[in-house]
This record gives structure tokens, sequence and C-alpha cells, in this order.
């Protein structure tokens, strides 16, 4: 399992609060982190990501790219 599907599955049924703390962690040894709009997009260091977005004020929105896949999103925002 990638990374970013690892910490998908952490933060899912877990309180927003210490979600929070968990993505903060995680963004700090990223590969990569940025913010998007309202989106958090971490790149980890395997290449996968997780978008990660609040929905309300108790519940996230989390969303993995898989390493292989980057390739297509990125040929896809070129266009």
């Amino acid at each position: 399992m990638n990374k970013a599907a690892q910490l998908a599955a952490k933060l899912n049924g877990i309180e927003a609060r210490a979600g929070m703390d968990m993505v903060e962690a995680e963004a700090n040894k990223a590969l990569h982190f940025d913010m998007i709009d309202d989106v958090m997009c971490i790149m980890h260091s395997d290449g996968s990501i997780n978008l990660i977005g609040q929905m309300g004020s108790s519940a996230m929105v989390v969303e993995t790219i898989a390493a292989h896949n980057i390739l297509k999103v990125l040929t896809l925002s070129a266009v």
C-alpha cells in the first residue's frame, strides 16, 4: 500500500482535530506540500499524493493518487 493510501486509511473515522494533527505531521515530512485554494496537497516520498479538503467543521474529504497515475494527471493538466 502506498503512503497516500496509508494516510487515507488512518484518517478514516477519526475526529477532525486529531486528523488535522496527523495531516500536519505528514506535511512536515512530505516530499512536497502545497495549498491550492482550500485543498491541501501532500506528495509523499514514494510519489503518491493526498488531496485533503475540509467538509464543514467535522469532516474531511481525502483523495489519493498513486505514483503510477501521476503522469496521467500531469499530462491531462498540461492540455
